[in-house]
Parts: C-alpha cells; sequence; structure tokens
C-alpha cells in the first residue's frame, strides 16, 4: 500500500459517523534494520480531522514560529485533529477508510505534529 492512497480520504467511526480525512500520517522508525539506511518505518497512525493548507505548510505545528497572524488563523484547526491508530482500522476501500472507534476514543491521542 501507498501513502498516496491513505491521504485525503473520508474516515468514519464504527457508527459510519464521518471523522474527518486523511490529511497526514504518524510514522515511528522502530522497524527492522535496513543496512547502512537505520531502522525501517512503521505506520503509526492516521491523522485525521479537518485539514487546512497551514497543517501541509507545518504552520500549525507548535515549534514553527511564525508569521505570527498564519499561526493564529491555522491554532484552532490543529487541534481539531485525531490520530487514528493504525491498529483501529478496520476496512480501507477506495478512498474511504472505516474505523474500529469513535472519534472521542481517540482524542487527545495526537501528542507529535
Amino acid at each position: 500500500m501507498r501513502l498516496s492512497e491513505l491521504l485525503d480520504s473520508d474516515v468514519t467511526d464504527r457508527n459510519g459517523q464521518r471523522i474527518g480525512h486523511v490529511h497526514d500520517v504518524q510514522l515511528v522508525q522502530d522497524g527492522p534494520p535496513l543496512g547502512t539506511w537505520g531502522a525501517a518505518f512503521r505506520l503509526e497512525g492516521l491523522v485525521v480531522g479537518p485539514g487546512s493548507i497551514g497543517t501541509r505548510l507545518g504552520i500549525a505545528r507548535p515549534e514553527v514560529k511564525g508569521p505570527w497572524i498564519l499561526k493564529l488563523l491555522f491554532a484552532r484547526r490543529r487541534s481539531s485533529r485525531i490520530l487514528i491508530p493504525w491498529d483501529r482500522v478496520r476496512d480501507i476501500g477506495d478512498k474511504h477508510i472505516s474505523a474500529d472507534c469513535v472519534a472521542d476514543e481517540c482524542q487527545g491521542a495526537l501528542e507529535r505534529p
């Protein structure tokens, strides 16, 4: 599976309610060694929510210092993102993903930008 197949997919919870769409993923570099490259990456979860251009540009990340007006505009959007753990993904279709949780169960799980 390619990352491009996941991005912009609509995500619904186990009750069929729309959570949002995938606008990023969270990877962890803890897989088996790949020669001199280091450890392989593993998909930890899908970052879901009302994506914005600020998220894609990295402006919404806490460590980015400015421009302050854009930080202010995009801060609210960042707080509404949630992480759907990869092991909670139930089904992947054509631009549609079903999760085995509801948004409230995953709320607050997103620690890294």
